[in-house]
């Protein structure tokens, strides 16, 4: 807990600050103390309504084309966890999820609800958490399943964008201009000096050199384009064709979010004076445990 007065960090559940004394708001009521601070501007508003049971789109759209995690990337972990008899509690640790991440202020970090679509007809909408660093993300889905608790974390990774294939395509597109350009130019007396002295060289490096590199740029620049048509009507990705592998810098945001994820989630059940050990895995990934 934040203190309203002087910003000095106070532990949950005290009534006055430590400091200044000052009388502290309880969690459920607590804002950001500023709106410059981290919490202003890195976390949106709660949920719409969580507590309302999921329906069919209602804003009259029938057909989705991409998925839900459509344009966050390649989806590198998904876990599940059930809590039984605890569906109730819910609404209670959206709050306290909520809170924490108030105070655990990941650096370059963005942390916001989402409805996610389903792709198909008659499509499902669901309510998640959206946690966003750089080019990787997670998605964090608290819901009540029946009268169990349900929480699922899917990580997402979008691989970086490779400089050398963006200097590749623009070469390919440059021979292309220049394989147009030269002959009407020349044609035209545009660049006659260049023509007039030394032309054969010209000539020779304009049809012979250029020429089938365009030939090349311009059917691998044509399956770039149709590729990239797919990709975004597949992934939302139009960029698919030019990125690379992710990197050890984007593999250290990925595994430092998840763990925040579940530390955050862990020390919300802790508040509400659940046992996070109740929680069991429904994830296909065996062997794997929440914390």
């Amino acid at each position: 807990m934040i203190c309203p007065a002087c910003q000095t960090y106070n532990e949950d559940g005290n009534k006055f600050c430590m400091k200044c004394g000052a009388t502290l708001p309880t969690l459920e009521d607590a804002t950001p103390p500023s709106t410059t601070n981290w919490a202003a501007t890195h976390i949106q508003p709660s949920y719409p309504d969580y507590q309302q049971p999921y329906h069919p789109n209602s804003d009259g759209s029938w057909f989705n084309i991409w998925g839900p995690f459509a344009g966050y990337g390649n989806r590198r972990r998904h876990i599940g966890w059930l809590m039984n008899g605890q569906g109730e509690r819910v609404p209670e640790l959206i709050k306290r999820v909520e809170a924490r991440f108030r105070d655990r202020e990941i650096p370059h970090a963005f942390f916001y609800p989402q409805i996610l679509t389903g792709r198909g007809v008659y499509v499902e909408q669901r309510n998640y958490f959206i946690l966003q660093r750089g080019l990787a993300s997670l998605a964090l889905y608290i819901s009540k399943f029946g009268r169990d608790l349900f929480v699922s974390q899917a990580s997402y990774l979008k691989p970086p964008i490779s400089n050398f294939r963006v200097i590749m395509v623009i070469v390919m597109f440059a021979s292309i201009i220049y394989e147009i350009y030269a002959p009407v130019a020349s044609v035209l007396g545009v660049s006659s000096s260049r023509y007039n002295s030394g032309g054969d060289l010209a000539t020779f490096f304009t049809y012979c050199i250029v020429g089938p590199i365009a030939f090349f740029s311009f059917f691998a620049l044509s399956g770039l384009l149709f590729f990239s048509a797919y990709k975004w009507l597949t992934e939302k990705d139009f960029f698919a064709a030019l990125r690379v592998p992710p990197n050890e810098f984007n593999e250290d945001d990925l595994m430092a979010m998840e763990k925040a994820v579940e530390e955050t989630v862990r020390q919300s059940l802790t508040d509400l004076k659940l046992n996070p050990d109740d929680l069991k895995m429904t994830s296909t990934e065996r062997g794997r445990q929440l914390f």
